[in-house]
């Protein structure tokens, strides 16, 4: 089966909170699957590798065997193309998967496109951003993969941390891959050459031997799934503890790019300069409604989302309240604080405002 795969992955802050999603479709257009998943902490081009490694495992759980790979991120392409090696320590081992990866397709490719031609992927990765969580209808989870990013084979795994990515590098074919760049990838990732046209750039054969893998794929399922009778830990009673008690916190986020002054300031600060304003609100309750929700997760995002559209792309010195009081972020906790609350009906209670000036300044605002 040939299947389209669209990925792409984000970081707000450059290592910062951090997204990444994919969409796999057929040859019609038809979503077989989607998804988005959530890093506390990454950096953009580990976010971009990681929305390739994701979605291969995805394409190969839906049983597809020709796959074309379509990114934004020019980086990653002209690296797993060997045009580029990869030099970052952070992406070496996402690299390895990658290229072990497009070795299990029976043809595979890849190609740079626009982000006007990766809406969905990129949608899907500032969505995951926004929830904080993951979203979307994926076939294999991202926690499904190795716990270590080099776990390829038990002999490889077996070896200390920092002998793993040596290990790997000293059973692939001779001559595959300088340190580890994609030197030479052109057609296919180990597969063999057939003949003809393929219509595209594809991974090539290096040296006709096979990459570093597996060899096949690991029992799927946990214990609990592959035997109805375990009654270890883990396995759930099937209480729904709705008469406990206790309360929810539910957080959204968004942002905005502002500039500000701070006058009377002893420092740079003083003179006009910018940020990317990252703001998060918690949301506190004891009771869910009938559908067994604290409160809709889309109705607060776009209530914050209104109040932040007046400051975005703007001089905040000039927006009310602002032109009176200095737009500091302890002042702009504030003020989002009680514009924010005036939205929320009753029993819901805002519990904090925080205000981002960088992925390491927050402050946050409680009444």
């Amino acid at each position: 089966m040939k299947a389209y795969l669209n990925t792409d992955g984000g970081s707000r802050g450059n290592p910062g909170p951090a997204g990444f999603g994919f969409e796999l479709v057929d040859e019609s257009g038809s979503s077989i699957a989607s998804g988005g998943w959530f890093l506390p902490k990454a950096t953009n081009n580990v976010a971009e590798y990681s929305a390739l490694v994701w979605g291969l495992r995805n394409a190969l759980a839906a049983g597809v065997t020709d796959i074309a790979v379509r990114a934004d991120s020019e980086l990653m392409v002209k690296q797993m193309l060997g045009q580029y090696k990869v030099k970052s320590e952070d992406l070496k081992p996402l690299f390895m998967q990658a290229r072990d990866l497009f070795g299990r397709f029976g043809k595979a490719s890849i190609a740079h496109v626009y982000r006007n031609e990766n809406k969905r992927a990129d949608a899907l990765a500032n969505e995951t951003m926004d929830a904080r969580g993951p979203v979307g209808s994926y076939l294999v989870a991202w926690e499904d993969a190795p716990a270590n990013l080099f776990d390829f084979d038990a002999g490889v795994n077996a070896r200390p941390e920092k002998d793993r990515a040596a290990a790997v590098a000293a059973t692939a074919p001779a001559g595959s891959f300088d340190a580890f760049s994609a030197k030479g990838l052109s057609g296919e990732v180990c597969a063999p050459k057939p003949s003809g046209d393929s219509g595209g750039q594809r991974f090539d054969s290096l040296s006709g031997e096979a990459c570093v893998h597996s060899g096949g794929e690991s029992q799927k399922g946990t214990t609990m799934e592959r035997n109805p009778a375990y009654t270890g830990p883990g396995r759930l009673s099937g209480e729904t503890y709705e008469h406990t008690g206790g309360h929810y916190e539910l957080t959204v986020k968004d942002h905005f790019d502002a500039a500000h002054a701070l006058p009377g300031y002893d420092g740079p600060c003083r003179f006009l300069h910018g940020h990317t304003w990252d703001i998060e609100a918690t949301l506190a309750g004891q009771h869910l409604d009938d559908v067994g929700m604290l409160y809709d997760f889309k109705a607060i995002k776009r209530d914050l989302h209104a109040i932040l559209e007046n400051f975005d792309h703007r001089c905040i010195n000039e927006v009310a309240p602002f032109d009176v009081i200095n737009p500091t972020a302890e002042h702009m906790a504030r003020v989002i604080f009680y514009e924010l609350e005036k939205t929320l009906p009753a029993p819901i209670s805002l519990k904090e405002v925080a205000v981002w000036e960088s992925p390491i300044a927050r402050v946050a605002y409680r009444p």
